[in-house]
């Protein structure tokens, strides 16, 4: 029977492992780009400040300044979403999310056959 200190250690050289690979490694490394581009930076935090405003629009039943805002967001969107960066990142996570939630599937499927043998 393993230790839970055992099962940690395993966890942990399979996260190593799982850096390791070139999707991961391809989406790390496009996510920093995103993060050191100012624009984005700047669009985001903009864009998160009109969010909050749109909201607050929208509870308190002020229609038409809450559709300015949110054509305002929409604009804002599109810049970002514009950016060839912004797609690229997009990619790679999908592309990463799909490789770490098939490594999951794999793992729950291989755990339900063992335990279906005892």
């Amino acid at each position: 029977m393993y230790e839970k200190k055992d099962i940690l250690a395993q966890a942990q050289k399979l996260s190593d492992q799982i850096k390791q690979l070139d999707t991961v490694k391809y989406y790390q490394r496009v996510e920093t780009q995103i993060h050191r581009n100012h624009h984005i930076d700047e669009w985001m935090s903009d864009l998160k400040q009109r969010q909050k405003q749109s909201v607050n629009l929208q509870n308190y039943g002020k229609i038409e300044a809450y559709k300015r805002s949110e054509a305002e967001i929409a604009q804002i969107q599109e810049k970002i979403d514009a950016l060839p960066i912004v797609t690229e990142f997009r990619e790679a996570q999908s592309d990463a999310n799909d490789l770490l939630q098939m490594m999951i599937n794999t793992m729950a499927d291989r755990l339900n056959a063992a335990h279906q043998d005892q």
